[in-house]
């Protein structure tokens, strides 16, 4: 009873000190909604098991800012402005689970005496050729099983073998060098089927048409060459465009009658023929030239990595960017898409090979420190495995490329679906259970 009096007594104090309470927590409240939303960020990858998403290299580069500002341009195509890259993980990307992202190393394909150059795989899978400083392609054999084999040593070359193009039928491969020259051998027999040496300077970029009859060079001289492979008398009159300006890669456009090409004197990509007319450009996000160029096997996205250490998917029905992707610390020397476009793998002068999501931006793997300088890496057909070529600490006197095993769930088959078991009958005799007479 003295409680309940003291409390009477005190009910105007009580209810005052009531309603003060409420009012604050009621400001707190509309300030809290008053607080601007965190940006969110633009390229994250995910951590280890358990952990949140971070940004894709921390500080993006090595002159990053300390609040992680990357330029504007490098998520909307506008430049001039900055975003700033949140930690935290996007909203409304799938999760990736900490192993869909493990890569292993599986194993060293050694057997040059230099740093290798370049990488290759052949279309069905059954082909690998790597080229290094020691002016040598070496040849292997991978079967079902992911087993690799040395069948041949290709030799030729005066200089560093820049590049490795294998035609649709997996049939040929060709190699292009430093020392000017392009050769063309036969995978079944070994034999040369076709060399040249008209270029003036290092060859950039080799490929092959469609039909492999014919391949197509650009060299740092400026031009773009046209081959006939299949029968080489054909070449007496020489088929080529003076671009003007070094070519550091070239890929022929879905359209298969112009090609795209990479420049070390601006920073776009233009698409062209061999008269010069421009048909399209993709230009508006790097700001130093591109190095290496990659088509996706759905023909619609143009990927391009540059001096810029930035990667840049471009949709190539409108020519506008979908995507930057920034991590590598140093310029990007190659780019290229998985079978099933889902993944991409771009490979840095910094020694860093980058693996991205290609549909949400995000990085979801980095390889370091094996190789000093990535400049190449490619995705097996089956996607089971993935080839880097670079420089990297000798063993004993023997160099060569990178192997790893890409994570599991890539390449999980799919369960088959479950076909329901008959219903069997409950009636004698396994004839069905008649059904009940409707009610009148």
């Amino acid at each position: 009873m003295k409680m309940i009096s003291i409390f009477l007594r005190n009910k105007p104090l009580i209810a005052s000190a009531l309603l003060w309470a409420a009012g604050a927590s009621l400001n707190h409240l509309v300030a809290q909604t008053k607080q601007p939303a965190a940006k969110q960020s633009t390229t994250v990858k995910p951590g280890g098991a358990g952990k949140p998403g971070t940004p894709a290299n921390g500080p993006v580069g090595k002159g990053a800012n300390s609040d992680n500002r990357i330029p504007k341009s490098a998520v909307t195509g506008t430049p001039g402005d900055t975003a700033l890259v949140d930690s935290a993980v996007v909203a409304n990307l799938p999760v990736i689970l900490h192993t869909d992202t493990i890569f292993a190393l599986q194993e060293k394909l050694m057997g040059h005496t230099s740093s290798t150059e370049s990488a290759a795989i052949s279309p069905n899978g059954k082909w690998v050729a790597t080229g290094g400083w020691d002016r040598k392609v070496l040849l292997y054999s991978l079967d079902s099983n992911g087993v690799f084999k040395l069948v041949q040593t290709f030799a030729g070359h005066n200089g560093a073998v820049t590049c490795l193009a294998f035609d649709a039928q997996s049939t040929m491969l060709a190699s292009g060098s430093k020392d000017f020259s392009l050769r063309v051998v036969d995978l079944a027999t070994g034999a040369l089927k076709f060399q040249t040496m008209d270029h003036k300077d290092a060859i950039t970029a080799v490929e092959f048409d469609a039909s492999g009859k014919f391949a197509m060079t650009s060299s740092a001289d400026g031009t773009i060459r046209l081959y006939d492979v299949a029968t080489p008398t054909n070449n007496q009159k020489p088929r080529f465009y003076t671009y003007g300006k070094p070519v550091n890669d070239l890929i022929t456009a879905p359209n298969g009658k112009t090609f795209y090409i990479a420049n070390n004197s601006n920073n776009d990509v233009e698409s062209i023929d061999f008269t010069g007319k421009v048909y399209q450009r993709f230009a508006g996000v790097h700001i130093m030239p591109v190095n290496c160029l990659a088509i996706s096997n759905s023909k619609r996205l143009l990927v391009t990595g540059g001096n810029d250490k930035v990667v840049v998917i471009w949709d190539i029905a409108t020519g506008k960017p979908l995507k930057t992707l920034v991590g590598h610390g140093w310029k990007v020397n190659s780019v290229s898409f998985s079978r099933n476009d889902q993944y991409l793998v771009s490979t840095g002068n910094d020694g860093e090979v980058r693996v991205w999501d290609a549909n949400t931006g995000i990085c979801v793997s980095v390889q370091k420190n094996l190789i000093t300088a990535a400049r190449e890496a490619v995705f097996t057909p089956n996607m089971k495995r993935m080839i880097v070529a670079g420089k990297m600490v000798a063993q004993g006197s023997t160099y060569g490329a990178l192997v790893y095993s890409t994570p599991p769930i890539w390449h999980m088959a799919k369960p088959k679906p479950v076909k329901p078991e008959p219903i069997k009958s409950a009636t004698p005799g396994g004839k069905p259970t008649p059904k009940p007479a409707p009610k009148r």
